[in-house]
């Protein structure tokens, strides 16, 4: 480990520790409402939503999968520009900064999915990102609504645009029309099945609501991070390989897509909605830090934000 970074990720993995601790001693929000629509009719999941241990073990594998994911990914694609522990350890803190995050709900799977899907993304396999997306999305219902401008993104400035277009649209499409089939053929239930999933798309429930002073000021430390991450990222854009820049990009773009889906959705009680956008934060961050540790700014931005989960941490038990 290099010495320049040990001390914080030191002090990152205790406060991780701490706010995973604690996150299971506050009454996790209720899960009950929680629909997977892969699973619905196939297997009941009833069980898992009142049982918190069953919730606690599940959640606790998944968290533990996403993050391994996301080393394995950084270590084997760009670990010179991003250091893949701040990765793990910044997508964990956002994570966690919502308590529910440690038990098991439907964003955690779709969330698995989509590390795999972004990384497929990188490496030009686009059918198979677009196929694992539109299998996030059947885990997670509001996740249809970025199938649509990720097919976008994959098929504006690509040389043969109508082969991309094709091999995107199949990857979407695939998973969809297998389900409505089975379920066709199984159930008789299709155009219920569709109304449901409608129905859960759009259950918009914004987080300001019920958003206390602390929640504010962690989400405005988050942004103000985020803001000089993307800063930093635009000074250093062109001096980086052409894999990073590609990376970098995609990031921002899931940011914006990610922080439209928690302002819509994370206000649904039980489902931890910011670990879609913990993920694309995570990257941005784990860059902007790993080039930037030593300067006083980050320094800062790093307390800072360490501190904001700490305190809005400890309101809960005030």
């Amino acid at each position: 480990m290099q010495g320049k970074y040990r001390f914080w990720t030191r002090a990152l993995a205790c406060l991780l520790a701490g706010l995973a601790i604690t996150s299971y001693l506050i009454p996790p929000g209720d899960g009950g409402e929680d629909w997977i629509p892969l699973l619905s009719g196939f297997a009941d999941i009833s069980y898992i939503s009142d049982n918190l241990i069953a919730r606690g073990i599940l959640g606790a594998v998944f968290n533990a999968l996403i993050a391994l994911s996301l080393l394995f990914i950084n270590t084997k694609s760009v670990n010179n520009v991003f250091y893949p522990n701040f990765s793990v350890a910044f997508f964990l803190l956002i994570t966690l900064l919502n308590p529910s995050a440690v038990y098991f709900s439907s964003v955690h799977p779709a969330v698995l999915l989509f590390v795999w899907g972004q990384f497929c993304f990188i490496v030009n396999q686009k059918f198979t990102s677009m196929f694992l997306l539109s299998c996030a999305a059947l885990f997670y219902a509001p996740l249809l609504w970025i199938l649509p401008l990720v097919l976008i993104i994959s098929v504006a400035g690509a040389a043969d645009m109508l082969r991309v277009a094709l091999k995107s649209l199949g990857g979407i499409m695939l998973p969809i029309l297998y389900i409505l089939c089975f379920r066709y053929m199984a159930f008789s239930d299709a155009e219920v099945f569709v109304q449901e999933y409608l129905q859960h798309a759009m259950a918009f429930s914004s987080p300001l609501d019920n958003a206390g002073f602390t929640s504010i000021f962690v989400v405005l430390c988050v942004a103000a991070t985020a803001l000089h991450s993307i800063s930093y990222m635009f000074t250093r854009l062109h001096s980086n390989s052409i894999i990073t820049e590609h990376i970098l990009k995609m990031e921002i773009m899931s940011v914006v897509l990610g922080t439209a889906l928690f302002f819509l959705f994370c206000g649904n009680d039980g489902i931890p909605a910011n670990m879609l956008a913990a993920l694309p934060l995570a990257i941005l961050f784990s860059h902007y830090f790993t080039g930037n540790i030593t300067a006083a700014s980050a320094k800062v931005e790093l307390i800072l934000l360490c501190c904001a989960a700490a305190v809005a941490r400890l309101y809960h038990f005030i």
